[in-house]
């Protein structure tokens, strides 16, 4: 059975009373109370309102009992964590000593990331559209600063919480926009002198989607002159 969570201290407001005064009645910060207590305007609180004045209950950690023939491999498997946080998180350093009935702590899950194998012709952009990251995200997080240096048959990790971006609208019938798939040795000032438009036109109208440097097989999208 869960346990109650325990009560809050509270506070009846008295007549002249401020946020700021309270807080400090309570070693709190009067920010946290009006957040605890949903106050849109601090300078607006009456006499007589009861206020929250300590903080939520921190969830109580998450616990094991070891049953007869676990491993730490076994319970890690079990609650989806990697072996070696799992003893460091309780102190251990010899895996034979786990004793049956004993209590360990389980630390948090970390997300698992996902790998990916490089093939001949990805680039950091087109692995980004795959997984819904950006190039820059992607060559951040596999510590990259030379998109060139993307070798095939290596493996990457893709960020977990990487925001996909918004996808640049498909160029339509009678709007005069190309879409130029960039080769070896491309620039933007090489692509901008090839469409006759300034560079910086270039890069704006890619926006912040566009790398620093060019990789071959980059799709660029190039205004109307």
């Amino acid at each position: 059975m869960a346990q109650a969570e325990p009560a809050r201290k509270t506070h009846i407001v008295q007549p002249g009373e401020t946020l700021s005064g309270i807080a400090e009645k309570y070693g709190v910060k009067a920010g946290d109370l009006a957040t605890w207590n949903q106050i849109a305007d601090p300078a607006k609180i009456r006499a007589g309102a009861k206020l929250v004045v300590s903080p939520p209950a921190k969830p109580a950690k998450k616990t094991y009992t070891v049953a007869l023939g676990d491993t730490f491999s076994g319970i890690a498997k079990k609650f989806g964590v990697e072996v070696g946080e799992l003893m460091a998180y309780n102190g251990y350093e010899d895996p034979t000593k786990l004793l049956a009935g004993s209590e360990i702590k389980i630390p948090a899950a970390k997300p698992k990331l996902k790998k990916y194998e490089v093939v001949a012709g990805d680039t950091f952009f087109s692995i980004g559209e795959k997984f819904g990251v950006t190039a820059d995200e992607l060559m951040a997080h596999n510590g990259y600063e030379d998109a060139t240096k993307l070798l095939a048959g290596t493996t990457i990790e893709i960020p977990a919480k990487a925001t996909k971006p918004k996808p640049k609208p498909k160029p339509q019938p009678g709007t005069g926009e190309t879409v130029y798939t960039t080769v070896a040795g491309d620039t933007y000032a090489s692509v901008a002198k090839k469409f006759r438009i300034t560079e910086k036109a270039l890069r704006s109208y890619n926006g912040t989607r566009s790398p620093d440097k060019l990789p071959p097989g980059y799709k660029l999208y190039i205004p109307s002159s």
